[in-house]
């Protein structure tokens, strides 16, 4: 099953809406890539997902340099990648990405390991119109799309 739907954020306010939605079918085994050209809100809307699954407030950093960071949360262990750096799409496996596939995974920049990733996941591609209004397409596949969907 795959769906798709497209949704403004014409503020923080709605980047922080999205990320809880994402946040409550967040389950083991997810999933989630994020794309879209630099400075258009893909670790904002990582670190407002995150914070959404967490009783306190953490400090989410984009993982640019060392290409992962993870978060002990309460239910699940987040695994945040940002690849924009990664050179070999097979270097990814000395990131424990395998390990990781079993937890939630959130990988920013992930066009390099496209053809490495499972199917069911949900995609994201933050953008802006012509009109400079930011927003965000979202592509589900699998069973967990209907009830995201539903919620939005």
């Amino acid at each position: 099953m795959k769906d798709e739907f497209k949704i403004f954020l014409n503020n923080l306010k709605d980047t922080e809406k999205l990320a809880k939605k994402i946040a409550n079918v967040i389950v083991p085994k997810s999933l989630i890539l994020i794309r879209g050209k630099l400075g258009v809100g893909k670790t904002t809307l990582v670190k407002y997902i995150i914070n959404s699954m967490s009783k306190t407030k953490l400090i989410v950093s984009s993982p640019t340099f060392p290409i992962v960071n993870t978060y002990d949360l309460k239910r699940i262990r987040v695994w945040h990648y940002d690849l924009y750096r990664l050179k070999n799409k097979n270097d990814i496996y000395e990131l424990d990405f395998e390990v990781a596939l079993m937890d939630c995974v959130i990988i920013e920049w992930p066009e390099i390991i496209e053809d490495l990733l499972p199917n069911k996941r949900i995609d994201i591609l933050l953008d802006e119109d012509a009109t400079l209004k930011r927003f965000a397409k979202v592509f589900q596949k699998g069973e967990k799309s209907k009830r995201l969907k539903l919620k939005l």
